[in-house]
């Protein structure tokens, strides 16, 4: 039976057992320091209204969030796919587990945002230079335009169709070949909210998604060159 191409936001489960076997087959670094953990709501509103974000800061967020959902996407089709190499499904299987968290993380932060200032109210720290903050649930617009969400890296619908048609070493090949240059993509987009943001969860996570992505394209540059 034909596989069917999943919508960009399916999150295949995978245990954490899968997970590990994965860190341990391919020699991906574990969670960093710099790794952003999921806090509490309180906690999580708490951080949102001691700094602020800026409009720079969401647009990273609302970038990355679409961008990793593929990264999904890409991993659910090679791991449907038959006759791939364990070594692979091992990778997939990480990156799935791996990016999931993140993207849950990246929700709350969004929420928490979303709640941090009270309506018509100033965030903590902003008071004495005057500068009013967006009330509660506001979002800043024009992220469409920002280098951020431009989703660098990203595969063509025709190669999705590609990589759900392939099989076997074809489909080992293909997606390694569209994750590594995926992965390429969120360094850039990385690189950038490290070097400009303002909002300590959106640096940690840029922090995070360098080390952990730099790994994984090593990872997959070795596996890619050894394909038959």
């Amino acid at each position: 039976m034909p596989r069917r191409i999943a919508a960009l936001g399916v999150v295949l489960a995978v245990s954490t057992g899968l997970a590990g076997a994965a860190v341990v087959t391919l020699g991906i670094t574990g969670p960093a320091s710099s790794t952003p953990v999921a806090a509490g709501a309180g906690a999580m509103t708490d951080a949102a209204a001691a700094a602020y974000p800026t409009a720079l800061d969401h647009c990273y967020i609302e970038g990355m969030i679409p961008h990793h959902e593929q990264a999904l996407a890409l991993s659910e089709l090679v791991l449907a796919a038959s006759g791939v190499r364990e070594r692979t499904r091992a990778l997939a299987e990480f990156i799935v587990a791996d990016q999931a968290a993140e993207i849950d993380t990246m929700r709350a932060w969004q929420t928490a945002w979303r709640g941090a200032i009270p309506a018509g109210g100033v965030a903590a720290g902003h008071q004495a230079h005057g500068a009013a903050q967006p009330v509660a649930g506001a979002i800043p617009t024009g992220c469409g335009d920002h280098p951020h969400t431009q989703m660098k890296g990203m595969a063509t619908a025709e190669q999705l169709v590609a990589l759900d048609a392939a099989e076997a070493d074809a489909a080992d090949r293909l997606f390694l070949e569209l994750m590594i240059a995926h992965h390429e993509g969120a360094l850039e987009m990385a690189e950038g909210a490290v070097r400009e943001g303002s909002n300590a969860f959106v640096r940690n996570s840029g922090k995070h998604v360098l080390v952990e992505q730099e790994s994984e394209i090593t990872a997959m540059t070795s596996l890619l060159a050894e394909v038959p």
